[in-house]
This record gives structure tokens, sequence and C-alpha cells, in this order.
């Protein structure tokens, strides 16, 4: 419930059925309240969704990593109806991912919205550099 909380404090303010003003402004709370950095070396830390948002109402921000911020990004947008999926990428080698992030369905066009926090006003630069892919469907 404190997810689902967060989720509707985020999206309380747009009209009814704006589907994309939800996928965006989750995706800009995320990118707002949440700061990047590397797990440590050797180390895959994981905070699941109730935690950032734990950590978010008690300080503001929440310190996560690309997985982190994705969970986050695909568990607010569960929440309020949207299809959402996984995507690991990789830069170099292919079959070699070092790199997860959201992607959202927007229901009436369709399309599917890029949600990476990570790589900012960078997305489409970001994608550009992608050699390998996969997408992980969530149910």
């Amino acid at each position: 419930m404190r997810v689902r909380s967060f989720t509707e404090r985020i999206i309380r303010g747009l009209q009814p059925k704006d589907y994309l003003g939800e996928i965006l402004a989750i995706r800009h709370a995320v990118a707002e309240y949440c700061r990047y950095t590397n797990d440590p070396v050797s180390t895959e830390w994981v905070k699941d969704p109730e935690r950032i948002v734990e950590e978010i109402e008690a300080t503001g921000k929440s310190i996560v990593d690309c997985d982190e911020e994705a969970c986050l990004i695909v568990t607010m947008c569960r929440q309020v109806g949207r299809e959402a999926e996984f995507v690991t990428v990789g830069f170099g080698e292919p079959g070699h991912y070092s790199h997860v992030f959201a992607r959202v369905k927007e229901p009436k066009s369709g399309y599917w919205i890029v949600c990476d926090p990570v790589a900012g006003t960078m997305e489409e630069r970001m994608l550009g550099r992608v050699k390998t892919h996969q997408f992980w469907r969530i149910d």
C-alpha cells in the first residue's frame, strides 16, 4: 500500500484517462526522488519498491541503481493498470548486458514509452548505442 499511495500522490493532479501523463509523471517522479549510483564492486544489491518509497518519504531521496529504478517504475505503472516490461541492454559484444530500464505501453496509441531516468534526457542517444537487448514481459 505504501507504493500505491506514493503512486496516487504522483498522478493525483492529472486528468482522468491521461495514460501518457501518468507514465511520464511516474518516470519524472522516479528521476526526481531517486539518485542513481552503481552497486558495490562484485555485489548486487536490490531494494524493493516499498523500501525505496520508505526512504523517499523519510529523507526526500533514495539511492538506487538501474534495476531498482526500473523495478519501481514497473511497479508504479502496473498499479495504475499499465502494461510494463523490463529491457536489458548491452553496449558492447552481443549477449553481454550491462543496463536495465523499464518500458511502458500507452494503451490509447499502443506505443511503448521508454522510462530510463539513468539516461535522463539522453534516452534516445543511449538507445542508439545499444548492441544487444532483451525484453522481459511482466504478466
